[in-house]
């Protein structure tokens, strides 16, 4: 009777968080994120100032590389176009743009959400679904005043328009994500699965161009090309951070040593999986082939992601949730590891655990990687189980 009552009060839950209402609580929760960043201080939404201020040394004619803490501390690591394309927030109050820059992403993050899965079958029930999944992750990363809601919306945001064959608005979405963080841009070699190829890809290297020469607006050639070198070194020198991936799960629980090396090792092993469905060529025009292989792909650029930490997870966790709404019946195995995605990627950085869990359990052995890296098994398994078909879906093509 109990646990009759129990889910009876959970179903209630869901009843009440309806579309509209579910969207408005991603507002409010990311915007009382930002405000409570503000009200904490400084230290709280510095890296809010590390994507707004490094504009003020593109004015200035100065590298935006290097410590700079009279504007932030840390290191820039993104590219000189995303401190260009930030200049609008340079000169809002930063208790306006703290505020906005969160609104922005969830916006972006709420937009791609809507129009991918626009032409699913009971398209509201099954975002419903999908933000239900991301909103733990979505939090976290609008508490970190972080980038990544925007760039998974981006990246869904192209996709759409890019199985709709509007080649330009989808290439635009990609590069933006390619100057944010370079691995965004991977999501334009599902360019593949669709008409407009060559338009395509046109289309990206116009981008490409416009985004990459931008700054000249404000600096000159010699010293852009400068600033991208020194990008690209950043890059590279804080390649071995945080790895809450298959590399730290590698070394916390095998042993493996931290070294370049084996981290290409892992990504290799990686890579390779992720592109041997591709070899499937006849279900390339097949709409559960495509769906799959996106929520693949948005796993696969965490869980092997040698910088991956705890927020970037909203893009692993999207991937969960796409390839949740692809699942007409799922099984027993399905709901335990959405069940585990749940409590043990999403709930486990929270107060919900107990700190001294949290210290040496959860974070040591990369215990929020492990549930996302199931999926990803999970999903590779029930790709290659697909039986070939010869015909498209057409009723799921909008």
């Amino acid at each position: 009777m109990y646990a009759f009552r129990r889910l009876t009060t959970l179903q209630r839950v869901f009843q009440f968080f309806t579309l509209p209402r579910l969207m408005g609580l991603y507002i409010f929760l990311f915007c009382l994120a930002a405000v409570q960043n503000l009200l904490l201080g400084f230290g709280n939404y510095n890296n809010y100032l590390m994507f707004a201020k490094p504009f003020h040394n593109l004015l200035l004619n100065k590298s935006i590389y290097g410590l700079h803490p009279e504007l932030y501390f840390d290191d820039y690591k993104y590219s000189p176009t995303f401190a260009w394309l930030m200049g609008p927030f340079y000169y809002m109050p930063v208790w306006f743009g703290v505020i906005l820059w969160n609104l922005l992403n969830t916006f972006v993050l709420l937009a791609g959400v809507w129009f991918y899965l626009s032409d699913e079958k009971d398209a509201d029930q099954q975002r419903r679904k999908a933000l239900l999944i991301i909103i733990l992750e979505a939090l976290i990363t609008a508490q970190n005043l972080q980038s990544n809601n925007l760039i998974v919306g981006a990246i869904l945001l192209g996709l759409y328009h890019l199985r709709n064959e509007r080649v330009w608005q989808a290439a635009s979405f990609f590069m933006l994500c390619g100057f944010i963080k370079f691995y965004g841009a991977a999501a334009a070699g599902f360019f593949l699965f669709y008409p407009k190829k060559p338009q395509f890809i046109l289309a990206m290297i116009t981008w490409t161009v416009l985004f990459a020469f931008a700054p000249l607006t404000l600096i000159p050639f010699n010293n852009l090309m400068a600033e991208y070198k020194e990008w690209f070194r950043v890059v590279v020198d804080s390649k071995l951070g945080l790895q809450v991936s298959v590399m730290g799960i590698a070394e916390a629980w095998f042993g493996m040593t931290k070294t370049d090396a084996n981290y290409r090792i892992i990504e290799t092993i990686g890579a390779t999986l992720f592109l041997l469905p591709f070899l499937r060529f006849t279900l390339w025009k097949d709409w559960l082939f495509q769906r799959r292989m996106i929520a693949y792909f948005l796993l696969f650029m965490i869980v092997f992601n040698k910088m991956a930490e705890s927020p970037t997870y909203v893009m692993a966790v999207t991937g969960v949730a796409l390839w949740w709404v692809t699942l007409d019946s799922p099984t027993a195995l399905d709901r335990i590891l959405l069940a585990l995605v749940i409590v043990f990627t999403s709930l486990s950085p929270t107060d919900i655990f107990p700190p001294a869990v949290q210290k040496y359990f959860f974070q040591p052995y990369n215990i929020k990687a492990v549930p996302c890296l199931l999926v990803w098994a999970r999903i590779q398994y029930q790709i290659w189980m697909q039986p070939k078909t010869t015909s498209i879906q057409l009723q799921h093509i909008s």
